[in-house]
């Protein structure tokens, strides 16, 4: 009986998982499959493989070297990792039997991919991670649990949302500032907010602690985006603000209307919302 090379199949899950396939030209191979969906499916086939038995190997084997042949003819393989994988794989008439080494070595190439992983590659590198868990079971055994642990502890890879505390529409663009620093000097709430996303949008405002109202932000109100705007006092659709609560670590409010930078430019803002918690 000849050994699975499990690492290696990890490596090949995470490759394809991981990375962005250049499609042919024409986007579909006979059959009509795009070299998205080939990936995908190289990418199921492969997760499937890691739980093979002996009595279901031959079956699960064929299917991923299908699916491998399938996307060599989708998106091409310049590097040779996919013909590399076919080879591997032989005539698929290799039998299964533990190796508790291999299982733990793709673990822990899979947690450190799944570590570096950016949000778009967040979920699949999870479920990745999880199928090398779950075969280090197999093949390792859990005595104490904790591998069980650390798979319950993932859950069903869907990445948590970061909390938007405050949020608004300029134009018609949206912008969520998730990073929020809120300053406590003296009386007074010097609040901050920046975004997770690639660019440079930060908003300021100051409010003295406990107190709400209308307008009680605007004086130190600033957005800025491609330049820095400010509230528009020329009568029409004016900059308003309302701030509803401001107790011991919460800050609650809204804010509209137009403002304007320093060459005169206008910026119309709705659905304005502060919803802070310090």
């Amino acid at each position: 009986m000849k050994k699975i090379l499990t690492l290696f199949l990890c490596a090949t899950i995470l490759s394809f998982v991981s990375c962005e396939d250049e499609p042919l030209e024409g986007d579909f191979v006979t059959g009509g499959i795009t070299c998205e969906q080939a990936t995908i499916n190289t990418a199921e086939a492969a997760l499937n493989f890691l739980g093979v038995n002996d009595d279901n190997y031959q079956q699960l084997c064929v299917a991923y070297k299908n699916a491998l042949d399938d996307q060599i003819q989708a998106c091409g393989d310049p590097d040779g990792t996919l013909e590399a994988a076919v080879n591997a794989l032989g005539d698929c008439s290799t039998t299964v039997v533990n190796d508790c080494d291999s299982a733990t070595d793709a673990v822990d190439a899979a947690q450190l991919a799944f570590a570096n992983a950016s949000d778009e590659e967040y979920t699949n590198l999870c479920n990745a991670y999880k199928a090398t868990l779950e075969n280090q079971i197999t093949q390792c055994g859990d005595d104490d649990g904790s591998i069980q642990s650390t798979i319950d502890d993932l859950g069903d890879c869907t990445q948590a949302t970061l909390e938007v505390e405050i949020s608004l529409t300029a134009g018609t663009l949206p912008i969520d500032f998730d990073i929020v620093d809120v300053v406590i000097d003296g009386d007074l709430l010097k609040v901050t907010g920046e975004t997770s996303a690639a660019n440079n949008y930060t908003i300021y405002f100051e409010v003295g602690q406990g107190q709400t109202g209308v307008d009680v932000i605007n004086p130190a109100f600033e957005l800025t985006l491609t330049s820095v705007f400010f509230p528009s006092t020329q009568g029409f659709d004016d900059f308003t603000s309302e701030i509803t609560v401001n107790t011991d670590g919460t800050l609650t409010g809204t804010f509209w209307g137009i403002v304007t930078n320093a060459d005169g430019g206008d910026l119309s803002l709705t659905s304005g919302m502060i919803n802070i918690t310090y």
